[in-house]
């Protein structure tokens, strides 16, 4: 019997559309006249869901006992029965009642595909077991229902079922996924958007990896070698010499730029007499650290087995190196030729390691003298063409030419030559053009001898001047290029001090420009400070600020320049970018100065704002005391329960008060940098129940849930307290009458976290920006919705924790509080 076929609907969240897909394919291929039932599906009472399923035959559910409970599940043996050619299976990692015939749903379905039924089924990415841990550190949520993976890698058709997380919370809040009123602090954390993003993202490269899988059995079905680019994956050559580190951290830094895997493989060449496998425990630690793996190959041909390595892993690029070190990768340039021969579809890197390890580099003079052997004899090739080609167009004039003529027209060749060749070309010239002009047209011709004392001077006035011509213009030529050089240094060191801004770090560019354009071992500024120089900011190997070049910059900085031999040009120049510095320094001066003053008219501006907050929230405690006292004062006979009414408003307004003008300091401090941490231990439930105790929750309930095996924490037990009390406050002040306020808390690697949520009317997005930036002010609007948040910010982050703040898919703002367990660093006692 043939074996059904499996089509999953995967998604990354509840919510996304799974079911519905799911429903809507089943309607299709039943319009198709195909024999569809549905074995079993979860609405969830959403009304579009439970409206896809329109006429569908549903096959009634069994109906187990457990434990006294009446439990209904998929009936498998009433489909068995049935045999239909399409069943839907919503929700495959479901855990079946005890007593099921299975314990698992997907094992229900791996029944139905062996009896021949085509299954369409759905599962969330954070059921599959491969990512059951990754899930757990997203959401904080452990799922217990899992199925592995390759249930679903063996599936026919896997379609991803995608909706971005906006979108997803958009149709939370409309109450297309769960009702409002159902929508839990549980739920709301789930559906985070961060958590939502991540979620997603997991989906895309499981998927991915299947899509990679699939790609393969074709290949190999239908034996194509061929590597078709469906993922970037970058194998490394490596021969376990000192080279390798570079070429790795070379390799990792190209596939860090383009989200490539890193492969790093080592190919045992069986023609290696000595067997050698270098060092290798340093190649995998690297490779561990850059996330990437290693494997080792043997062949024959280093080279084809490289190849064959990069096509076996679906590799897309090769990167080798050549380095000074002898290695098995260089051999003479053999293995790099080889892979380039194999290599027909893939990119090859090759990169230059030409320094030893530990071994200083060579740098080149800043100045080349002279020029190269090739380039002498291309033009001494030339200069023996163009004499030939002018002595015999000469000798065609039958003696009508004089001999000033001809050395006229010797002079020519000589010049040029010399300028294409250099000076020892113009010399060969000179000589050979002297001899031609002797030989051919000086009596008696085609012998080397000279009749006339007239026409030895000419002769030698001739080989005089050629010779003092060539040399002439050899220096115009040097120079020429000196200049055209210098205007190119000129150029890359304006281009660098253009870039320089107003810190020391900043100058960086430009002292490598210098150091590259002057030879120089190292170039760095050097600081004072109590009369003692110290290099601040160096480029190249610098141990000695002795026995250098120092140019001043100002009184307490000094540009220094090792190992390099300056010309008065030079130093000049160099003395001129100094003075660049030094602007660029002053600039600092005045920048630090400007956004001093930016501060402090801000920090003023704040306490403006904060005194209109004040005065403003001040009114209505003061005019409710005022009311109180004059009622108190106003009679003498009043009833006991009238005092003590008058006595508790008078209280309840002082202690509001009191926390209005404790964020009002505390604000101002914070802008200050007064406050500051004292750690203790306590544990979250203090926490929360102290900060309950300060504030007043305007009749609303506190829904509070906090596990007992939450750790201790070691913070300022004040500053904590306040910071919950402020987010608790801002949430029961903007509630709805009677709505609950729900208070949850969990642990999140290295830190306990909080979720508070009210039901109220919520914060815009520029408000919650503004309050969770520290460098923004608050304007008069947002500091009245925001105080209490604004302020349990700035004291969190003394903490080193944060606050995110989010809308509630049910309505409402959610403020997660991630509270670290215990300090990042040691914190100085309060004063």
């Amino acid at each position: 019997m043939k074996r059904g076929s499996l089509r999953v609907y995967l998604g990354s969240a509840p919510g996304v559309g799974k079911t519905y897909r799911m429903l809507d394919e089943g309607w299709r291929r039943r319009e198709r006249g195909t024999d569809v039932v549905v074995g079993v599906v979860e609405t969830h009472d959403r009304p579009l869901t439970a409206a896809q399923l329109r006429d569908l035959e549903v096959v009634p559910r069994a109906v187990r006992e457990y434990r006294g409970t009446r439990l209904e599940e998929m009936d498998l043996e009433a489909i068995l029965a049935r045999r239909p050619a399409v069943v839907l299976v919503d929700e495959l990692a479901h855990t079946n009642v005890p007593g099921s015939t299975h314990e698992k749903r997907w094992q229900d379905v791996e029944t139905l595909l062996d009896s021949g039924i085509d299954v369409i089924t759905t599962v969330n990415i954070q059921h599959l077991e491969s990512v059951n841990d990754v899930v757990r550190k997203i959401t904080g949520i452990t799922q217990k229902e899992t199925i592995p993976d390759a249930i679903v890698r063996r599936a026919e058709q896997v379609e991803l079922v995608d909706i971005t997380p906006e979108a997803l919370r958009r149709r939370m809040a409309h109450g297309n996924i769960y009702a409002a009123e159902q929508v839990d602090a549980s739920l709301t954390n789930y559906f985070r958007v961060g958590n939502l993003s991540a979620l997603r993202e997991l989906a895309l490269l499981w998927l991915a990896d299947r899509v990679e899988d699939a790609l393969q059995r074709y290949l190999d079905d239908h034996d194509i070698d061929e590597t078709w680019e469906t993922r970037e994956r970058l194998i490394v050559g490596v021969s376990g010499t000192a080279s390798d580190e570079a070429l790795l951290r070379r390799a990792a830094r190209v596939a860090s730029r383009t989200g490539t895997e890193l492969v790093a493989v080592h190919v045992v060449a069986m023609d290696d007499p000595r067997g050698a496998r270098g060092d290798l425990a340093a190649v995998r630690q690297l490779v561990t650290e850059f996330e990437g793996r290693f494997e080792e190959v043997v062949g024959d041909d280093v080279a084809a087995s490289l190849v064959a390595f990069t096509r076996s892993e679906r590799g897309t690029q090769i990167v080798l190196g050549t380095s000074r070190p002898r290695s098995r990768w260089r051999r003479s340039g053999r293995i790099v030729a080889g892979v380039l021969r194999n290599a027909r579809d893939l990119d090859v890197h090759v990169i230059a390691l030409d320094t030893a390890a530990g071994e200083a580099p060579v740098r080149p003079p800043r100045q080349r003298t002279g020029t190269t052997l090739a380039r002498v004899a291309a033009s001494l090739t030339l200069g023996a063409g163009a004499l030939a080609l002018a002595t015999w167009v000469m000798t065609l004039s039958h003696g009508r030419v004089s001999l000033s003529t001809v050395s006229l027209g010797f002079l020519v060749v000589v010049v040029t030559t010399t300028v294409a060749g250099g000076l020892i070309a113009g010399v060969v010239s000179a000589l050979a053009a002297a001899g031609l002009e002797n030989y051919y047209f000086v009596a008696p011709r085609h012998t080397l001898n000279v009749a006339s004392p007239d026409d030895v001077v000419a002769l030698l006035a001739f080989l005089l001047f050629a010779i003092g011509a060539s040399v002439g213009v050899s220096q115009l030529t040097r120079r020429s290029n000196e200049a055209e050089r210098s205007r190119a240094e000129a150029q890359v060191l304006a281009n660098a001090a253009g870039a320089i801004a107003s810190s020391l770090e900043d100058v960086r560019p430009l002292l490598e420009s210098l150091r590259a354009i002057f030879a120089a071992s190292a170039v760095s500024i050097a600081t004072r400070h109590d009369g003692a120089w110290s290099s601040a900011v160096s480029v190249g190997d610098s141990t000695d600020l002795t026995s250098r070049e120092i140019f001043a910059i100002d009184d307490d900085h000094h540009l220094v320049v090792e190992g390099a031999t300056l010309a008065p040009p030079d130093q000049e120049l160099i003395g001129a970018f100094a003075r660049r510095i030094s602007a660029g320094l002053r600039a600092q001066v005045v920048a630090y100065d400007a956004t001093e003053l930016e501060r402090l008219a801000q920090a003023e501006a704040r306490r403006h704002a904060l005194w209109q907050t004040l005065s403003r929230d001040l009114r209505e405690p003061l005019d409710a005391l005022d009311a109180a006292t004059a009622n108190l004062a106003s009679s003498d006979d009043l009833a006991t329960g009238d005092v003590h009414h008058a006595t508790a408003l008078i209280a309840a307004e002082v202690h509001r008060l009191g926390r209005l003008l404790t964020n009002i300091l505390d604000a101002g401090r914070l802008d200050a940098g007064d406050l500051v941490a004292r750690i203790e231990p306590t544990t979250l439930a203090h926490l929360v129940a102290d900060a309950s105790a300060r504030i007043d929750t305007h009749a609303h309930p506190l829904d509070v849930t906090i596990p007992e095996d939450l750790p201790a924490l070691h913070t300022d037990v004040e500053l904590a307290t306040r910071v919950i009390a402020n987010v608790l406050s801002n949430a029961c002040r903007f509630s709805p009458r009677d709505a609950t306020v729900h208070v949850r808390a969990g642990l999140v690697d290295h830190a306990v976290e909080v979720l508070i949520i009210d039901r109220g009317p919520g914060i815009s997005a520029a408000t919650r920006e503004a309050i969770l930036d520290p460098a923004n002010y608050l304007s008069d609007a947002q500091l009245a919705a925001g105080l209490n948040l604004s302020v349990a910010v700035g004291l969190l982050r003394l903490l080193g924790g944060a606050i995110e703040l989010d809308d509630a898919p049910g309505g409402g703002l959610a403020a997660i509080i991630d509270l670290p367990i215990s300090p990042t660093r040691a914190a100085p006692a309060r004063g």
